[in-house]
């Protein structure tokens, strides 16, 4: 027992402090300077990737709340360059990947619609690696994933929806994610598809489906609407009901889910009143 305990590392880095800080959301910045200060504490390459993409989400936040063009792009820059840090301690670290595409993302949309359209292959090869080699249950991937199929005008939109529809399935069960049903119930009220042709897709995607045997995460839940997967929300098949009846039953969950939490993070609670906003126009 005394030699087994002697490999646990006595100084390894917790993380559980800055976490809640970040979740609270009322400065940033102090997150920044506290990872800082833990990145040369880091004892192994884990541990350097676990700050370093910390970093880049706190960078992406801070990035995110600036007004001139010029500051969002210096912090989006700063945010891939501690990802890209991450990504090269920890190649496998899934979250490196993560935080990298959505600071890739967001600095793009600093320069003008000509030059945005080069991120895409970028973003797209960490989405790719993250769900078809190390994380096909990453949720945040799958709605960045279906954000680019969706509003890409060369890339499906059907795709993106059911890119959509896999990363409500595989939401987190240990927060409310309401960001990403509130994003799965505006596409379909957006599309307004009737209860028939949904039954039509679907039968026309399962028999694509069938066969993809040994195809990719990405390529076999491009078709996600036929797969014979049981959805939280109703017990009703995808046939059954139009797209705008399974938009409202979609917030109805998100807004139990929320409910079940005692202590929602900041994010949740601003998406919530997102959510009883769309519930109101939606009657």
């Amino acid at each position: 027992m005394i030699k087994t305990l002697l490999l646990i590392p006595l100084l390894a880095l917790q993380f559980q402090s800055v976490d809640k800080a970040f979740q609270r959301g009322n400065d940033y910045p102090a997150c920044e300077q506290t990872l800082l200060e833990m990145l040369p504490k880091a004892e192994n390459a884990q541990e350097k990737a676990s700050v370093l993409w910390r970093l880049a989400r706190v960078s992406y936040m801070i990035g995110d709340a600036q007004t001139d063009k010029m500051a969002r792009r210096e912090r989006f820059t700063k945010g891939i360059e501690y990802a890209e840090q991450g990504c090269r301690a920890n190649p496998r670290d899934a979250l490196c990947l993560m935080w990298h595409c959505a600071n890739v993302g967001r600095e793009c949309q600093t320069h003008p619609m000509m030059e945005q359209a080069a991120a895409v292959p970028k973003m797209t090869e960490d989405l790719t690696r993250i769900l078809n080699q190390l994380d096909p249950h990453m949720s945040e991937a799958w709605q960045a994933l279906s954000e680019i199929y969706y509003y890409h005008p060369l890339k499906s939109k059907e795709s993106g929806i059911n890119y959509a529809r896999a990363a409500a399935l595989n939401a987190p069960k240990d927060e409310p994610r309401l960001i990403t049903y509130i994003y799965l119930a505006s596409r379909l009220y957006e599309r307004n598809m009737s209860a028939s042709k949904r039954a039509s897709l679907a039968a026309e995607h399962s028999a694509k489906l069938a066969k993809l045997s040994g195809a990719s995460n990405i390529d076999r839940y491009a078709y996600t609407d036929a797969m014979k997967q049981a959805l939280p929300w109703t017990e009703k098949s995808i046939g059954e009901l139009s797209d705008r009846e399974e938009a409202r039953l979609i917030l109805d969950y998100a807004e139990r889910r929320y409910k079940s939490f005692s202590e929602p993070a900041k994010a949740e609670r601003d998406e919530y009143k997102n959510l009883l906003k769309l519930k109101q126009q939606w009657k």
